[in-house]
């Protein structure tokens, strides 16, 4: 419409046309700005919504207002002023009362006093710039128009729609959260400017008395509201967060004082070159603008130390929880003086929390958890969101065996958090270190156990597992025993004194946390053992991949055998690595540093292949029923690989070795949870593989497991079969399993058998097949061969 507009009044310049062809445009454009005004209304709600309706009726008694005007100037003659009657200039009025009122009632957002001090300076320079140049388009419209009645009533018309887009362009600077997007208020503001350019058009087009100032800008008017919907719209469309910090208040900055002064400058020089004299009211508005922009300076000087301050802030804590963030926490404890201690804590499965009830009970819950653990640290703590689910505390003085900082935590901890709505029960791994104290490890051990002090049989039984780990040596077991070994320490060794860094406060405890994380222990605290150790990992951790392509990797095969008589069955495969010198590296010191690394899926790739190809070569050499199973053993982070199905498969494949023959040994521990490693075992069974649950009974043992997991054989630990021949409480669990097993129709094979008694004993009750060290240790594919050729019944 707007450029009918201007294309009807370049023609009218050069040919007549009737009145009213030149009004359809502008009352066309007025309409659709109405409708538009109506359809930002339909799309949103609250204070949007009302204030999209308030514009849509100010608009429409607008739109009214020209249909008046348009009567006008058809029933009255033209007598060198456009008509313009009492009716028409009442409706413009209300329209522009209207538009302002729905202005000045947008909210505008919260602001302190300086905000507001400067908001005030801000609408008074753009007012004492406005009447500046109001006084001149005063002068210009008397000496255009005369001084009756009918052009003072235009004049006031005019004036108010200038207002109008004053106000709009000061709401813009003052509203400092206005719900309404900048895009569309700068839209409106053009509409101000309207009146003024009427009346500047009239005096044009007076040669023309077809063409009118009004019927000129109009459809502008129009266009300008219609632009403002329509970002109103998109805005809506690509809705974006606010910015935690507001800056479109502080980047105005200097740009109002500076445009008012520009524009008044060029104003007065313009008159001045005209008239060759300025007017007292120029004068004093100037002097008055200078008062203004002074005023305004200092006070944004204030405000951007206000704003220095509110990003400094910012910087140093976590928008989230309000907490320190891991910059500031660092320097805290760089900056600490004297004994002090510094807890690490992660948050167990939160990635799993957040994904099952989505990110605001997740968020939820992090707040909940800093607001716990802030009133448990206490006053003189300083306690930081280092990253996700990470937090830190720097607590005054050393911990101790006696005062463990984990302690308290630990116990309030067994209360859920509310979080959204959801009550969720968290579990933590604690890293602790701590300046100018000594500690053993035995009270890590403890802590890690039960959140309490420790006990040595704790650690007499982590020894214990460790130990059997090691001895049998099986890929899984290995696992098991680096856990054990690494949540209990040496002992004795002592904690960093008074002159240890920060920094390196900071990283033991980040060494201690990332132990417990590790080994799956609640709480670790540093000592010099996890230093080593991990010194020791790094160092496998680099050996690793080198080795298994150097082909420094073997596999050694511990025959099962049949009871009673001793025949072997089958065996089960068992990683070995020997380095050039000649020196062994113990599975339970590679094992878990190659499941950290995930270098255990390539690993565990190679020990399948090389299991399938020996199977193979049995076969050929001693019939395809020589041996009934050959077992590997697979690691939880194994299970977590969807390739591995397509792995084995693989291998049995390439070897032709039939999927019955090969056993996949894993841990309880690995399916317990479900999920990913569940689905890779039903996979791996659905090849026809056979699934061992090995060391059953020491891990997370559940019998709704066997009925959850396709389960074809349990592998009773040693620690059971070494209770053979004691009192009936003893045997009973080593009972009880075998006749779990043959009412569900699994296979039993027990561990560890060491004495002829125990194969004996094993057999009255129901077992029939078993490995051990006596029958037999593990041996290479060679020592196999010869069993397979002249076979010994033990």
């Amino acid at each position: 419409m707007a450029v009918t507009e201007v294309l009807l009044i370049l023609l009218g310049t050069r040919a007549g046309f009737p009145v009213a062809l030149v009004w359809a445009p502008a009352l066309i454009g007025l309409a659709m700005a109405v409708a538009a005004f109506r359809a930002a209304a339909a799309g949103t709600d609250g204070p949007l919504r009302t204030f999209w309706r308030r514009v849509a009726v100010a608009m429409g008694a607008i739109l009214v207002a020209g249909v008046s005007q348009t009567v006008d100037v058809l029933t009255v003659p033209n007598t060198g002023m456009p008509p313009l009657g009492a009716r028409t200039l009442v409706l413009y009025l209300i329209g522009t009362t209207l538009a302002i009122t729905a202005l000045l009632r947008l909210p505008g957002g919260g602001r302190s006093w300086r905000q507001l001090t400067t908001a005030i300076l801000d609408v008074a320079v753009v007012a004492v710039t406005g009447a500046i140049a109001g006084s001149q388009y005063v002068d210009w419209f008397v000496e255009r128009f005369g001084v009756t009645a009918e052009a003072w009533w235009l004049n006031i018309a005019m004036m108010a729609i200038a207002v109008a887009g004053v106000v709009v362009v000061l709401k813009i600077m003052s509203a400092r959260q206005s719900p309404v997007p900048r895009a569309a208020l700068w839209c409106l503001a053009p509409i101000g400017i309207a009146g003024p350019l009427s009346t500047v058009l009239m005096t044009l087009l007076k040669p023309w008395p077809h063409l009118n100032g009004s019927a000129a800008v109009l459809p502008f008017v129009g266009l300008c509201g219609a632009l403002a919907a329509h970002a109103q719209r998109r805005h809506v469309a690509h809705a974006r967060p606010r910015q935690a910090v507001d800056l479109s208040g502080y980047r105005r900055g200097t740009a109002v004082p500076l445009v008012a002064t520009v524009l008044t400058s060029v104003l007065l020089t313009v008159v001045r070159l005209r008239t060759g004299h300025l007017s007292t009211v120029q004068v004093a508005g100037t002097a008055v603008l200078l008062l203004l922009v002074v005023a305004r300076q200092a006070v944004a000087l204030a405000e951007n130390g206000t704003l220095l301050r509110t990003v400094a802030r910012q910087a140093m804590h976590d928008e989230l929880t309000g907490l320190f963030n891991r910059r500031s926490f660092a320097a805290a404890v760089a900056a600490a003086d004297g004994p002090h201690t510094v807890v690490l804590l992660d948050l167990k499965e939160f990635r799993e929390i957040n994904d099952s009830l989505g990110p605001v009970a997740g968020d939820a819950l992090l707040i909940a958890f800093a607001g716990r653990l802030t009133a448990l640290a206490g006053e003189h703590a300083v306690v930081a969101r280092l990253g996700g689910d990470e937090f830190g505390v720097l607590l005054p003085g050393a911990g101790s065996a006696g005062a463990d900082p984990a302690g308290p935590l630990l116990t309030a901890n067994a209360e859920p958090l509310h979080a959204a709505g959801h009550d969720v029960l968290v579990d933590l791994s604690i890293g602790i270190a701590s300046t100018g104290s000594a500690s053993t490890s035995s009270a890590s051990t403890s802590s890690a156990s039960t959140g309490s002090a420790s006990t040595s049989s704790a650690s007499t039984s982590n020894a214990s597992t460790s130990s059997a780990s090691t001895a049998n040596a099986s890929t899984a077991n290995a696992s098991t025993g680096s856990a054990s070994t690494g949540s209990a320490s040496t002992g004795g060794a002592p904690l960093a004194d008074a002159s240890t860094g920060g920094a390196d406060l900071y990283r033991q405890a980040e060494i201690a946390l990332r132990e417990a994380a590790t080994t799956g222990t609640r709480v670790v605290r540093y000592d010099a053992s996890l230093e080593r150790r991990l010194t020791q990992r790094a160092t496998v951790a680099a050996d690793l991949r080198r080795a298994l392509a150097a082909g420094e990797f073997h596999l050694l095969y511990q025959p099962i055998v049949e009871l009673p008589h001793g025949r072997m069955t089958g065996v089960e495969s068992l990683i070995r690595w020997t380095r050039p010198d000649g020196q062994t590296v113990s599975p339970a010191d590679f094992i878990p540093v190659a499941e950290d690394t995930g270098l255990i899926v390539e690993l565990g790739a190679w020990i399948i292949d090389t299991v399938c190809a020996q199977a193979a070569a049995w076969r050929r050499d001693h019939g395809p029923d020589a041996l009934s199973s050959i077992a590997v053993n697979v690691s939880a982070r194994q299970l977590l690989d969807p390739a591995l199905p397509e792995i084995v498969a693989a291998a049995l494949a390439r070897h032709r070795v039939p999927a019955r023959q090969l056993t996949i040994e894993i841990t309880e521990t690995a399916v317990f949870g479900g999920g990913r490693a569940l689905a890779t075992v039903t996979a791996l069974a659905q090849l026809g593989v056979s699934i061992a649950l090995d060391d059953f009974g020491t891990g997370h043992s559940s019998l709704g497991l066997l009925r959850t997991c396709p389960v074809h054989a349990i592998k009773v630990d040693k620690s059971f079969v070494d209770g053979l021949g004691g009192t009936p409480q003893q045997e009973a669990i080593v009972t009880a399993l075998t006749g779990i097993a043959e009412t569900m129709g699994l296979r039993t094979v027990a561990e560890g058998v060491e004495t002829a008694e125990q194969a004996r004993r094993l057999f009255e009750l129901g077992y029939r097949q078993a490995q051990g060290f006596l029958f037999a240790r593990p041996v290479t594919a060679t020592a196999i061969d010869v069993l397979l050729t002249h076979p010994v019944a033990a």
